[in-house]
């Protein structure tokens, strides 16, 4: 199994993230231009609900649906945890509260967990069926560039410019980075 971890720190309060996960779905196309859609099927972040969310990351078409595993929180902190249908990916979002205001976790785990097949499927799934979409660097940049564009919201108010369907395809992580900088 592959593990992703990106971590921010937002001078923003608590409840603006805590407010920003309990409207996730409209939040989630408007977190990036490279989100597209997204659909709480059963209209919440609970445990046990349905969720689809759809993006494209440098021509790459990231399409998943799944069941949210995790669902906690408590007035300082919040963690969501979905799987996805294939069982082949774990997505957590976890929010804390901070002296400085808050901080914002964005974990992506990949591969199959069982302990005798599952080595032997992740080479398969990793190596040979999905090779170009398991290119880590890439995944690991979209995550830092959300962790940018959430804090951003958060503390600035400010949402990122949208890209026409037609041009996301054109556009990496990087490069919208990079873009940010100037």
């Amino acid at each position: 199994m592959i593990t992703l971890r990106e971590s921010v720190s937002i001078s923003a309060p608590f409840e603006k993230l805590d407010a920003w996960a309990d409207n996730f779905e409209e939040e989630f196309v408007k977190w990036s231009p490279l989100h597209l859609e997204c659909q709480l099927f059963d209209k919440g972040i609970n445990k046990g609900d349905r969720v689809r969310f759809f993006e494209i990351v440098m021509g790459l078409d990231y399409d998943v649906t799944g069941t949210i595993i995790e669902s906690e929180r408590d007035k300082d902190h919040f963690k969501i945890s979905f799987e996805s249908d294939k069982k082949t990916a774990i997505i957590t979002f976890e929010g804390q509260r901070t002296p400085e205001g808050c901080s914002f976790t964005h974990i992506e785990s990949f591969g199959m967990q069982a302990p005798i097949i599952g080595p032997i499927m992740n080479f398969l799934i990793f190596k040979v069926l999905y090779k170009k979409k398991c290119n880590w660097d890439l995944i690991r940049d979209d995550m830092k560039l959300d962790n940018i564009y959430l804090s951003n919201i958060l503390s600035k108010g400010e949402y990122p410019e949208r890209i026409s369907t037609k041009d996301v395809k054109k556009y990496a992580p990087k490069d919208l980075m990079e873009r940010m900088s100037k």
